[in-house]
């Protein structure tokens, strides 16, 4: 295998171990393929160049993934892949209070979760016996915090 292939694998594995640690962590999928080209290489330097250069090699691509991953950290380069906004919505902002006992009608289909209508105001509500089909009268059976059960009215 060509010298110049080898190194190829390396660096392109140090690549997405760092891309892996810094900019997609989690997904894994960028960290197993940067593992697996780096053990690759340094396989094939074991087999091509012997014990002596397959130590060095193992010994510099660590050195240089480490070096790598702190200045990409304490460069800041990360937080340009970083969410900067803020999620800040809540699901149920009730603004009206819902009693038990008060009536309403679905919005969507309750699969058994859903959205209804209920004093003027939508809300996410959810039945516990079976599902409903939109337009279908409703009768508010619990409130629990942000929890609201609704079963059909008969």
């Amino acid at each position: 295998m060509d010298l110049l292939f080898i190194i190829l694998l390396l660096v392109c594995g140090m690549a997405l171990i760092v891309l892996e640690l810094v900019a997609i962590p989690g997904t894994t999928i960028a960290g197993l393929a940067g593992v697996g080209l780096s053990i690759w290489g340094i396989y094939r330097v074991f087999v091509e160049y012997g014990s002596f250069w397959g130590g060095m090699v193992i010994v510099f691509d660590v050195l240089v993934c480490l070096i790598l991953l702190i200045f990409t950290l304490k460069s800041k380069l990360w937080k340009r892949f970083a969410q900067k906004e803020e999620i800040s919505s809540k699901v149920n902002e009730i603004k009206t209070v819902v009693n038990v006992g008060d009536r309403g009608k679905t919005i969507t289909r309750l699969a058994p979760m859903g959205t209804a209508l209920i004093n003027n105001e939508r809300m996410e509500v959810y039945t516990s016996t079976s599902f409903l089909d939109p337009e279908t009268e409703i009768v508010v059976e619990e409130v629990s915090g942000s929890k609201i059960r609704v079963n059909k009215i008969n």
